[in-house]
């Protein structure tokens, strides 16, 4: 019954013996963020290295850390049997480890501005050469006008002449254009590394650094990587639908807009988007039983608390007990909603520089879409008709609530909100007006008459017509939609008459819309010629009944 503690003694006293020995100083390891993964506020951003230890106990020293570091989410890993012992978070003065940092981003900054000067001085010379090619424009022109009607005029030698100077300021345009190319990359470094330099020298004189204690069983090379959360990152869904100008196809672009002002840049990361929010709490808040019982209205003088009653929950005579209390210390933020969190794994390498000025668009997916497209009128409002895409979400992904553009071709249509929708769920999406179809409504007739009832009612009826021209050149799927004044009394009764299409059946429209006065017509409309009367047309009336000396709302009309 003695030998398996002796024994696990014996092998705890091995292993710790054989790395008891002194830490020796931090070796510092030069690293550099290589994978990512953005959430809604922050990141988690991961460090690798491969060092070559001997057998023992080793300090290895991460520099360099930015200020929006969260240090309590400082972790290690490590290959092979190696063991993480230890994973500490320091500061150091900057006239200790930072000023050659400082000298460093100096020296980049001058090699930036050195690189933009040297810009400067090939425009000059794109200048002069533009110049001269002026002047030998002009001369030619000279000459010409000069000859012009003589035999000494060559037009060949004209043409050839006009040909050449024509191909040397093509070439001196792509010049142009490719320096302002590098003169907006050379500022836009310049900008993150004064950004940089001033993130350095202006947090208090302060280094960040991870220092991660080790014990190695066998020498060799071992993989370490440094995890850690930080602040200031963020992204949000972007999308761009594109319909072929014939209808035929419809394509999504599910784009990620990045942004991170960590002050770390991030040089060709694996990177993973997140909408899970890694410092909430997991676990559900717990819910406690309430009990109630009859108030006493003289407490006793002598009542002591219960001898457990600091490791009760709840109040204990109107005190919060010890457990509550450090509960309340130890809870994350409330979180608010449900359901699982939602992880895009990008396939590519990116790059995204902390810029506090600009947002970063990277592609997520594109996603091929069947659509079935109706048009929506609703001339009560306006005689334009709107183009609306039924879509289906047949991939794998999780589209995110967020904007988007809309595109029929090469043409901008106009922005759209784009809402949550799981893979395999429909989802709508407006393409804007069709100029080839208009719908118009008019009020044929009102006439108010005394209904005989109760003593003498009132009964208002109005005839409605609405046109519609199919420009189109072919039927078209169209939903009409109108509207009739609903009734909050027993004193006023509204109906409609005469409709000379049926509405819309189906139980959503019916059970929600209809009882709100909402009226729908699904129609097929075939192609008209646009000539007098040639209008497909719907008529409908409204009857409004209202009893003796009840003094109305005025009806739209």
């Amino acid at each position: 019954m003695t030998t398996r503690p002796v024994l696990l003694v014996a092998v705890l006293l091995i292993v710790t013996g054989a790395f008891a020995q002194d830490v020796p100083p931090p070796i510092d390891v030069l690293t550099a963020p290589s994978s990512v993964t953005v959430y809604r506020g922050r990141a988690a951003v991961t460090r690798d290295v491969t060092v070559s230890l001997e057998t023992g106990m080793w300090a290895l020293r991460f520099g360099e850390l930015p200020q929006t570091l969260q240090p309590d989410t400082l972790q290690a890993r490590l290959s092979g049997g190696a063991r993480v012992l230890g994973v500490e978070y320091e500061e150091r003065a900057v006239t200790e480890a930072a000023s050659g940092r400082i000298a460093d981003l100096d020296e980049r900054i001058a090699d930036v501005r050195r690189s933009l000067a040297a810009l400067d001085r090939r425009v000059t010379v794109v200048v002069t050469q533009e110049t001269f090619l002026d002047a030998i424009g002009a001369r030619m022109t000279d000459e010409a006008v000069a000859q012009r009607g003589t035999r000494d005029l060559d037009l060949e030698a004209v043409g050839e002449q006009l040909a050449f100077v024509t191909a040397e300021r093509e070439k001196l345009m792509e010049q142009r254009g490719r320096i302002e190319d590098e003169r907006r990359e050379l500022q836009r470094r310049l900008a993150a590394l004064e950004a940089e330099r001033s993130s350095v020298a202006g947090t208090g004189g302060v280094e960040r650094g991870a220092v991660v204690t080790i014990g190695v069983p066998e020498s060799g090379p071992i993989d370490v990587a440094l995890s850690y959360l930080v602040t200031r990152a963020s992204w949000q869904p972007a999308y761009n639908v594109r319909a072929d100008a014939d209808g035929s196809t419809v394509v999504l672009e599910f784009d990620a807009n990045l942004t991170q002002q960590t002050g770390e840049d991030w040089e060709s990361v694996a990177l993973t988007l997140s909408t899970a929010q890694p410092t909430l709490a997991a676990n559900p808040p717990e819910l406690r039983p309430w009990f109630v019982d009859v108030r006493e209205t003289r407490r006793p003088a002598a009542a002591a608390a219960p001898a457990d009653a600091e490791r009760s929950f709840g109040v204990v005579d109107g005190v919060p007990t010890l457990a509550e209390r450090s509960k309340g210390m130890a809870a994350d933020a409330e979180v608010g909603g449900a359901g699982p969190s939602v992880t895009y794994v990008l396939p590519r390498r990116v790059t995204v520089g902390t810029d506090v000025r600009r947002q970063q668009r990277t592609r997520i997916a594109t996603i091929d879409l069947e659509p079935t497209f109706t048009h929506v009128a609703v001339p009560l409002l306006t005689e334009a008709v709107y183009i609306r895409g039924d879509l289906i979400n047949r991939s794998q992904y999780q589209l995110l609530p967020g904007r988007g553009s809309i595109f029929i071709g090469a043409d901008y249509v106009g922005p759209t909100p784009i809402a949550s929708v799981p893979p395999g769920a429909r989802f709508e999406v407006y393409f804007g007006i069709d100029p080839a179809v208009t719908a118009r409504r008019t009020l044929v007739e009102k006439k108010t008459a005394k209904t005989g009832l109760l003593g003498g009612g009132r009964r208002t009826t109005y005839e409605y017509r609405m046109e519609i021209d199919n420009g189109a050149g072919k039927t078209l799927a169209l939903e009409l939609w109108d509207r009739i004044p609903v009734s909050r009394t027993d004193q006023i009764e509204v109906e409609t008459i005469n409709l000379s299409h049926a509405l819309d059946t189906s139980p959503f429209y019916t059970e929600d819309e209809l009882t709100r006065g909402l009226l729908k017509w699904p129609l097929a409309v075939p192609p008209t010629s646009g000539a007098p009367g040639s209008a497909f047309t719907v008529t409908y009336g409204v009857r409004v009944v209202r009893a003796k000396d009840v003094d109305m709302t005025p009806l739209p009309e």
